[in-house]
């Protein structure tokens, strides 16, 4: 009798720990890098390099999801990537439309400074 009581206590305590950690989980924009942030360590870095669209229109097929919420269907938004298992990566910050313009700012930021020169303009000695 006491193991099934420790057992539900263990169980109860577990899952109010998930719900608790599932609401401390945000998204940090860098200038290289979307992170998934929990309590401060990174749990995920997804390159803006690998970034190939930004949308809040799921497609088909498995993703990855790095949810903020327990009810993501009004918040999520899908980050498609050129390289990986799962090309399809599901967040759900707290104010999508503003996340979504900042990283898409972030991203041409990147490729701005990361293109590669024409080749008239590269000097050889």
């Amino acid at each position: 009798m006491k193991t099934i009581v420790f057992a539900a206590l263990g169980l109860l305590l577990l899952t109010f720990l998930f719900v608790w950690c599932v609401g401390k989980v945000y998204y940090q924009i860098t200038s290289q890098h979307v992170k998934v942030v929990l309590f401060g360590f990174c749990l995920r870095r997804i390159p803006l390099k690998h970034i190939e669209s930004v949308s809040k229109k799921r497609g088909k097929g498995l993703a990855e999801n790095w949810w903020s919420t327990l009810s993501p269907s009004h918040r999520s938004l899908i980050i498609r990537r050129n390289r990986g298992i799962l090309k399809t990566v599901v967040l759900t910050p707290r104010n999508r439309y503003v996340f979504k313009s900042e990283l898409e700012q972030a991203i041409e930021r990147f490729r701005a400074t990361t293109e590669p020169l024409p080749s008239e303009l590269i000097f050889s000695e």
